[in-house]
């Protein structure tokens, strides 16, 4: 008689168990990429480098041309073509500054929070 009572509490914990991590697996599942208009550089032919490289790597683009504008003073970029650029947030928002929303929206899809703001002007906040 203990055994089943024992047993009968084991299976209806198991399966309440079950039921409240599943509850909490639910927001696991893949979400999909947000659907945002992403933007042309006004001129892709002076971009610094190919869209492909720059959406995996744009941040470590960024603080190294940071550091070495500000620490070392060099704010020339030569890129792999050999064009030469100004390291400045302003060079990459000249080109593209044709959807505001569009950095703000894939950050906050990846659920970051860069710093860019803390010293520069939002463009949110440019009429």
């Amino acid at each position: 008689m203990m055994s089943k009572k024992l047993l009968w509490i084991f299976a209806v914990t198991a399966i309440m168990l079950f039921a409240v991590l599943n509850v909490f697996r639910k927001g696991e599942a893949e979400t999909p990429p947000p659907s945002v208009h992403k933007p042309v550089a006004i001129d892709s032919s002076k971009c610094i480098a190919p869209a492909s490289f720059m959406r995996a790597n744009h941040m470590q683009v960024l603080y190294e041309w940071r550091n070495s504008s500000v620490r070392t003073g060099n704010r020339v970029y030569t890129a792999s073509t050999g064009s030469k650029f100004e390291k400045s947030l302003n060079t990459c928002l000249g080109c593209h500054s044709n959807n505001r929303l569009f950095c703000f929206n894939c950050h906050s899809y990846a659920n970051v929070k860069p710093k860019c703001w803390n010293c520069h002007l939002s463009p949110m906040e440019t009429p």
